[in-house]
């Protein structure tokens, strides 16, 4: 089985160095058609071998790639992330979605509310996961009550840094850990960290260290940081809805869903929230990840 994969390369690159691992016996190959002219002929020089096109990303624009997969018919699986639908629901609205690649494609998403967002517009998606995430035991306690979250640098809005502020401002003794921006042109306060770029690992020791992981966006997908913060027993409060997540409908809710989290956490003598721990194992280890997506890829080569 020969697979190629274009789209978001942050992604559709880690999948296909994940499958390749995991399946060595088929041959997962990624082309960064989006921002690589070599890529791009590499592409083309692979598609005729190719079983199956993957996108990491709906399609909702022109794409040269994609004109060639349709040219030779193969066959496209589109998986959609959260600004694709997004945006896609935005083209709709103005009734210049491009529905070429969509009517050409078998759709996928790992986001139930994604899933539901595309058939609003005529788009019918399974469901389909490829993120996974490391576990940890499930014994530990946090010495004491702090937040974190991740803003990148240049998207502190979208990412809600002004919540964080007034979360930080009326509990003034708790400490607030921010990953991705310094924090430039930001009232400063003792008690929010600005840490900038960090690695992964200096991210992970954020997440053991410090008990409630903050994922405050009007639109998201199913983030890879709440996933990681789940695995390792963090109260979550996130703005799309998860059962395993304090969920908020809107930034006027953050003050009570933190008060909630805080006295969870002080009930629990600051304990690790087990039944999280316990979901990342059983529902996003690798082997059920990885296993379910090729089987899911292996059917639709049969097909």
């Amino acid at each position: 089985m020969n697979i190629l994969f274009i789209g978001l390369p942050l992604f559709a690159e880690k999948l296909k160095n994940d499958l390749n691992k995991f399946s060595p016996q088929h041959s997962f190959s990624f082309c960064n058609t989006y921002y690589s002219k070599w890529h791009s002929l590499k592409f083309l020089a692979a598609l005729p071998y190719a079983d199956l096109i993957i996108s990491i990303n709906g399609a909702y624009s022109q794409s040269r790639a994609l004109d060639f997969a349709i040219k030779m018919k193969k066959k496209i699986l589109m998986h959609w992330q959260g600004t694709d639908a997004l945006l896609a629901t935005e083209a709709y609205k103005k009734n210049i979605l491009y529905r070429k690649y969509i009517d050409s494609s078998i759709h996928y998403t790992d986001a139930p509310w994604i899933q539901s967002e595309l058939k609003n517009i005529g788009i019918n998606c399974s469901r389909l996961e490829y993120k996974w995430v490391e576990t940890i035991p499930t014994t530990h306690t946090f010495h004491k009550i702090s937040a974190h979250t991740y803003i990148p640098q240049g998207k502190e809005s979208i990412y809600g840094l002004d919540n964080v502020v007034q979360l930080a401002e009326k509990h003034f003794d708790i400490d607030f850990f921010v990953a991705g921006t310094k924090g430039k042109n930001i009232v400063q306060r003792k008690n929010i960290h600005f840490l900038g770029w960090i690695s992964e690992d200096e991210m992970n020791r954020l997440r053991l260290t410090h008990p409630i992981h903050l994922r405050i966006l009007q639109h998201d997908g199913y983030s890879l940081s709440v996933m990681k913060a789940l695995a390792c027993g963090n109260e979550v409060i996130w703005t799309m809805p998860h059962k395993q997540c304090t969920f908020i409908s809107s930034t006027t809710e953050i003050e009570t869903a933190f008060n909630y989290c805080v006295n969870i956490l002080k009930n629990r003598g600051l304990a690790a929230n087990t039944e999280n721990i316990l979901f990342a194992k059983e529902h996003l280890s690798k082997e059920k990840i990885l296993t379910t997506f090729l089987k899911t890829v292996e059917n639709l080569v049969k097909k």
